[in-house]
């Protein structure tokens, strides 16, 4: 075979420009399709870790403190401190939310800081070694507002936030744990959500209401059907 039929050989095999920008196109197309769900998935499983860790290490450590101090339902707290017109005064909350946290939980469980300095609300800030933290507010029970990636964006409940209730009454736990209710620990809003429909109902309308669908039904994972993008 001669120089000249080699050429024209490698001609035929050879793509074109037109082939090549075609390609890189239809690969472009798929790329943009399948990557945001790629991420999408990878934060679903990621925060579900992380939410795994968080609910874990809270009911290790009331456990770890029903030995030193009694039964979580024989603890104490402050009662809710509002003012005469029945809002939240904010130095008192912040105060009773972080003794509660100082005397039960923070001798078994692993934190940066405890902090309200950059926080104008009434609640008191735990920083988690991972990056996370939680917020504590105090009312009829202990509001655990959980931040899977801290400070970062979205600060959206549902999304990166997950709220969670220790109630030391057993008869409030008959109505914020309508499902468990011998448990001081779980889920925000329980009551009258006794299946899983109702629970991604909940949840899709009011993101303080997901714990439900994730802790009770889901295992705390992130199902297709999730309401919303993490």
């Amino acid at each position: 075979m001669n120089r000249e039929q080699n050429f024209t050989n490698a001609k035929e095999t050879a793509f074109t420009l037109a082939e090549v920008l075609i390609t890189l196109a239809i690969i472009g197309i798929v790329a943009a399709m399948t990557i945001p769900t790629l991420i999408n998935n990878y934060k679903k499983k990621q925060t579900s870790v992380k939410l795994k860790r968080f609910y874990s290490t809270i009911n290790q450590a009331i456990q770890l403190s029903e030995i030193d101090n009694g039964s979580v339902f024989t603890w104490n707290k402050e009662d809710q401190a509002l003012d005469e017109n029945g809002d939240n005064i904010s130095e008192a909350q912040k105060n009773s939310s972080a003794q509660f946290y100082n005397t039960y939980l923070a001798p078994y469980i692993k934190t940066v800081k405890l902090d309200d300095s950059d926080y104008k609300d009434y609640y008191k800030r735990v920083y988690f070694l991972d990056g996370s933290m939680l917020d504590l507010q105090n009312g009829d029970c202990v509001d655990f507002i959980y931040d899977t990636n801290g400070n970062s964006a979205p600060n959206t409940e549902g999304k990166d936030k997950f709220r969670f209730l220790l109630c030391l009454d057993k008869n409030l736990n008959k109505f914020y744990h309508y499902l468990t209710p011998n448990k001081a620990f779980g889920s925000y809003l329980q009551e009258d959500i006794d299946s899983r429909d109702k629970a991604l109902s909940k949840c899709a309308d009011d993101g303080r209401f997901c714990t439900v669908l994730l802790e009770v039904y889901d295992n705390l994972e992130f199902k297709d059907d999730y309401p919303y993008k993490l």
